[in-house]
């Protein structure tokens, strides 16, 4: 069994791979569609194996990932596992400025918004630890309370990573006409799978799933060709 399962929506791909590269460079084994579903594979069969085989879920959070319909029951899967949390078999991790709501709203995540790179590996890495005790006694704090008090130093502004900063390309009006075309066909294409997804759960007829299947498969296809175009216009 390994130890996380990468759930994302496309618009961050960029950090759930980053994510995945940087727990699986500190010694931990991941789970990733980008990296582990591979053509000719069952995209359902592959997603059930995945919440099914891993220790963790790791949400990626944004609020592309919170409204998105087929990524709800990759973290639900999770949730239903460790409903109390006492386990922190869901660990949410959030990238983008978003503000979980519902059954996601109690559980503590990782905060990256914002974060340098140094910082975003330190805080996902330390989330993995189950007590953060510093290895050395802290400071007393009266022998620093009068230098505080004087000091007028402003703390550096953290740089954010990855950058979600827009090319300028993207302020024209045109690209910003074609990302909301590609917006409004992303959500077109997220409500097409919901709902083919729910009709398979309660379809026993092997044509009927194996109909479904495929028109899954090509939905998902469509939604891959979609973010990649969104990528692009969004640098």
């Amino acid at each position: 069994m390994k130890d996380f399962f990468i759930s994302y929506n496309r618009f961050d791909k960029n950090w759930a791979e980053w994510i995945a590269w940087t727990l699986e460079d500190a010694g931990y084994s991941v789970i990733i569609q980008a990296w582990d579903f591979r053509p000719g594979g069952n995209f359902i069969l592959d997603m059930q194996s995945a919440t099914a085989e891993t220790k963790k879920t790791i949400a990626v959070l944004s609020e592309t990932y919170l409204k998105s319909a087929f990524t709800q029951p990759e973290w639900a899967a999770a949730f239903a596992n460790d409903p109390s949390a006492l386990e922190r078999k869901l660990i949410p991790v959030r990238v983008k400025d978003c503000q979980p709501e519902g059954m996601l709203k109690p559980i503590v995540y990782v905060d990256l918004v914002g974060a340098s790179k140094a910082e975003a590996k330190q805080k996902l890495l330390a989330m993995l630890q189950v007590r953060l005790k510093p290895d050395q006694e802290p400071d007393f704090p009266n022998d620093h309370q009068s230098s505080q008090a004087n000091s007028e130093e402003t703390p550096p502004r953290p740089v954010s990573f990855p950058s979600e900063a827009i090319s300028p390309q993207a302020t024209s009006r045109i690209t910003k006409i074609k990302i909301r075309n590609l917006e409004q066909q992303m959500q077109t294409f997220e409500e097409e799978y919901n709902a083919a997804f729910e009709q398979l759960q309660f379809t026993n007829n092997a044509v009927g799933r194996k109909r479904l299947e495929r028109q899954i498969q090509t939905i998902e296809h469509a939604l891959t060709d979609v973010a990649e175009q969104l990528d692009i216009l969004l640098g």
